[in-house]
């Protein structure tokens, strides 16, 4: 019997079926074909402004009875008001030597101290605060006080060399005032351990003193006018005296202690009764910061203090009449090297510092 081979039809859907089973199986065993990526387009972004790193710091003053607290407080208030990305606080303290250890230790960013401070703190020569030189540096001088010798018609004094034999007060121990009055002393040869009896009394205690005959004379470097002298010079039946550093003296006081004093004047009226001009020799309250301090920051911070004088004026009456002036020249020759760059940049701009 014979056998029927496909038709060519059937033959043809045979191999077709069988190519699309190859087909299938190819395809199959492909990888998967990679998702297509969308094209980027460069999203338009508006900057951003960078924040800087915030400052904050304390400003060392002194006790809450003094303008250096109040003043400081109020000098807080408008730098953390005005300066952005900044915050200063006043920190009560002892008074100066004690602001300037918080200073070099980097426990305060600002401190209240007097302008030959900063000198002798460069020089390494004031050792109450460090035994080497610490880079401390100018930011503004706020105002002068001058030293006053306080005494009374009939004490018989009439220079300082006539305070040998005397009763003195030569200021409260560790004070601006008894630094001072042992810098002047030891400029004219003057012992206040052997060639007068020594007291250790405040402007007020000093005051008392004399008025009931305990006291002879007494040395206070302070801001004029002082209330307690005021008080002194207005007392009835008693007659107080200033007693004149000028001359030779001036210069002999001033030639030992270069860095320390600059003459000056107490004007007359500024006490009851002061009917002339008393030359004398000061010193400059000022604000010192660290080289370290920020430059930018700084000079941010003068402006604002110099732009908002009014809102300082309820701490220090005086502080409406502050220039920037008399913040940069109030403040002796030997301090002014010391200016900071921010300060310096203010002052530049100012116009007081040319060339």
């Amino acid at each position: 019997m014979r056998r029927r081979g496909l038709s060519k039809g059937a033959l043809a859907g045979l191999i077709i079926l069988i190519l699309i089973l190859l087909a299938a199986v190819y395809y199959l065993t492909l990888p998967p074909a990679p998702t297509p990526t969308p094209t980027e387009t460069k999203a338009e972004t508006t900057p951003t402004k960078t924040t800087r790193e915030r400052l904050v710091f304390s400003i060392a003053t002194g006790t809450t009875g003094g303008v250096w607290y109040p003043l400081g407080g109020a000098i807080g208030g408008v730098i953390t008001k005005y300066v952005p990305d900044t915050e200063a606080t006043a920190e009560t303290t002892t008074a100066a030597i004690d602001n300037l250890r918080l200073l070099v230790t980097g426990k305060a960013g600002m401190a209240w101290c007097y302008d030959y401070h900063i000198v002798l703190l460069n020089q390494g020569k004031l050792t109450q605060v460090s035994d080497k030189p610490q880079p401390a540096r100018l930011f503004l001088a706020f105002y002068e006080q001058p030293l006053h010798i306080v005494t009374y018609e009939g004490s018989g004094i009439n220079t300082l060399y006539d305070l040998r034999g005397k009763r003195v007060s030569t200021g409260p121990p560790a004070s601006g005032t008894e630094e001072q009055a042992l810098y002047v002393l030891s400029a004219l040869g003057i012992d206040p351990d052997k060639d007068f009896t020594r007291e250790k009394l405040s402007p007020a205690d000093s005051g008392s003193a004399m008025k009931d005959g305990k006291l002879d004379a007494f040395f206070w470097s302070g801001a004029v006018p002082t209330s307690s002298i005021v008080d002194l010079a207005t007392t009835p039946g008693f007659k107080m005296k200033l007693i004149p550093i000028s001359g030779e003296i001036a210069d002999k006081i001033i030639q030992s202690y270069p860095a320390v004093f600059h003459k000056t004047k107490i004007p007359k009226g500024a006490y009851p009764g002061l009917e002339e001009d008393v030359e004398t020799i000061a010193i400059t309250a000022v604000l010192a910061v660290m080289d370290s301090f920020p430059a930018d920051r700084l000079y941010e911070i003068a402006k604002a203090i110099f732009d908002h004088r009014d809102e300082l004026a309820a701490a220090w009456k005086k502080a409406t009449q502050l220039t920037p002036e008399m913040a940069y020249m109030q403040a002796g020759g030997e301090a002014r090297r010391y200016i900071h760059p921010g300060a310096e940049r203010f002052f530049r701009e100012m116009g007081v510092i040319k060339g």
